[in-house]
């Protein structure tokens, strides 16, 4: 999908799903800023307060970055795994060691070396001794050396495995285009369960998990990008119509506080007041969108219809400046907020902490950095811990949501 969709079409779909405009633009800004934070880009810059630094989570992989990038972030954003396999091989779905379908063009010792460079370990600490809390609760440096260690013995045998693997099977033609069952779990898949389950669980837990209750709508638009990304290029205009209906049947889902059904979103859709005509209007915008004749003014004509067909507001045909410089997508918009609030006299220093975190530009990183350690957890319950998604905002104490 291209950065317009994420934006205008979350945006479309928040009001059709009977989201007051404040906070349709909202959640679209969570979807669209979700696009934008490439791996060594500005919007990845590390933010200073005093002697700490606020690391933004990475979402998406630069040019130069080989297979899923930096932490593993494309796979947790741009190529989310449909974590499913045939009925067959369940059994193998859950082993302990992960296997890898290995390319014509990639070596195992290569394939082995990135895959286990992320390797989980364990080591017990005891808070009295080994936290430095007078120094911002870091731990301290020799425990830091114990854990460096168990870390490096476990990536050793991890590609021990590997190279073990590869000195006992020959990898023909037929086998190479043939996925390992375990591996198959990482491909994407349009529209999965997987998927499903990813916007269930801001659903579920926006009731009771304080890091998700403090910001759900940010979670909902980096999972709405996740969603949407699932459907990949080239694009007709059927698989945008497919990727704008299930993106609004997550978002009335969100407003009903009901789990995300796997039915056909149309079914739903229709029976809504006031779909028909917009329905008709949205094909036309996404055909005329994909022949890439038109842009932005499209997108605005579509929001117009949006709004008049759930009465949300007055004489839109008579104020069309109201939604181009209202509602028309503004690249920088989390940044220069963040930057506001923050209070800093200079790009990426923060002086006013509380205000940094009312930002939305915080509040998207805070549920990215808990979208990522949800789906390392996910991936380690099915055998594959050496693909670890997880990422760090800096020092976890210092940058908890309040």
């Amino acid at each position: 999908m291209d950065q317009q969709f994420h934006y205008y079409a979350t945006l479309v779909a928040g009001i059709m799903a009977g989201m007051p405009l404040h906070e349709a633009r909202e959640l679209a800004y969570y979807c669209y800023g979700t696009s934008q934070q490439f791996a060594h880009c500005k919007q990845t810059e590390s933010w200073q307060f005093n002697d700490y630094h606020f690391k933004p989570i990475v979402t998406r992989k630069g040019r130069s970055e080989l297979r899923y990038g930096p932490n593993n972030c494309a796979l947790a954003f741009e190529v989310f795994p449909a974590m499913q396999t045939s009925s067959k091989s369940e059994h193998s779905a859950s082993s302990k060691v992960t296997l890898c379908k290995v390319g014509s063009s990639t070596s195992v010792n290569n394939m082995a070396q990135h895959n286990t460079q992320f390797a989980q370990t364990q080591c017990f600490y005891n808070p009295l001794t080994d936290v430095d809390w007078q120094g911002g609760g870091d731990l301290k440096p020799h425990f830091k050396q114990r854990l460096a260690h168990r870390a490096s013995q476990k990536t050793q045998s991890l590609k021990t495995q590997y190279e073990l693997q590869a000195q006992s099977k020959i990898f023909d033609s037929e086998s190479i285009s043939e996925p390992d069952d375990t591996l198959s779990l990482l491909k994407p898949l349009e529209n999965s369960k997987f998927i499903h389950k990813a916007i269930n669980d801001v659903i579920y837990k926006q009731r009771y998990h304080d890091l998700v209750r403090s910001a759900p709508l940010a979670l909902l638009g980096s999972r709405l990008f996740v969603l949407q990304q699932s459907w990949s290029a080239p694009h007709t205009t059927q698989s945008l119509l497919h990727a704008w209906l299930n993106t609004w049947l997550a978002i009335y889902s969100f407003k009903q506080n009901r789990p995300m059904p796997q039915i056909a979103p149309w079914e739903l859709f229709s029976s809504q007041p006031g779909s028909g005509q917009f329905f008709n209007n949205l094909e036309q915008c996404l055909e005329e969108l994909n022949r890439k004749r038109y842009g932005e003014p499209v997108w605005l004509a579509l929001i117009t219809d949006a709004c008049s067909s759930q009465q949300q507001s007055t004489n839109f045909d008579k104020s069309p400046l109201l939604l181009l410089y209202g509602l028309a997508l503004r690249p920088a918009y989390l940044l220069d907020q963040a930057q506001n609030l923050s209070g800093g006299d200079k790009e990426f220093v923060i002086h006013n902490l509380n205000g940094f975190k009312q930002s939305q530009f915080y509040q998207l990183n805070v549920a990215a950095h808990y979208h990522c350690d949800w789906l390392a957890r996910q991936l380690a319950s099915k055998g594959l811990s050496a693909f670890n998604t997880q990422q760090s905002l800096g020092n976890l104490a210092l940058w908890r949501a309040a």
